[in-house]
């Protein structure tokens, strides 16, 4: 695979030469960290393909505010903040269920002041959050049965 730099060419002000810059960016080589894909497997084992699943979506893609607030506080902070995961309906696109998978940074203060107001911002817009602690190994079908008890009727999922 053959990679490219980017260039970023300004216009002059003047007859200069252009000014050509590399851009400092690399390619990640996956979306998620190595823990939050081991979740992932487990948890699309949990569920089937019976909901898709979002990785790393906006806050503010999942809960609105009125236009009017979105230069205000109350719109920055819900365009700020990802979520973990998010199962929705593959039909509809229609969310089901935020899932944050909470690690050791969890425990940061800042880190549980944001949680706060995620939990807070999830519950006043009425999505459901699933939270799940971080480890090393995962069971789907304890996952599963902590999916059901929260948005199924046990056996609802595939």
């Amino acid at each position: 695979m053959r990679h490219f730099r980017q260039t970023v060419r300004f216009r002059p002000r003047s007859k200069r030469r252009r000014v050509q810059r590399e851009l400092p960016y690399q390619g990640r080589s996956s979306l998620l960290t190595r823990g939050e894909l081991v979740f992932f497997r487990a948890l699309r084992d949990a569920i089937g393909w019976r909901y898709g699943i979002s990785l790393k979506t906006r806050l503010a893609d999942v809960v609105t505010c009125p236009p009017e607030m979105w230069d205000t506080p109350h719109g920055w902070r819900i365009s700020q903040k990802h979520l973990d995961f998010i199962l929705y309906d593959q039909l509809t696109a229609r969310t089901i269920a935020a899932v944050e998978l909470d690690d050791r940074t969890h425990e940061q203060r800042d880190r549980r002041k944001r949680d706060v107001f995620v939990d807070q911002a999830l519950d006043a817009a009425g999505v459901v959050l699933i939270r799940f602690r971080a480890a090393s190994r995962y069971v789907p079908f304890a996952i599963r049965r902590q999916i059901e008890t929260v948005i199924a009727k046990p056996g609802d999922l595939p």
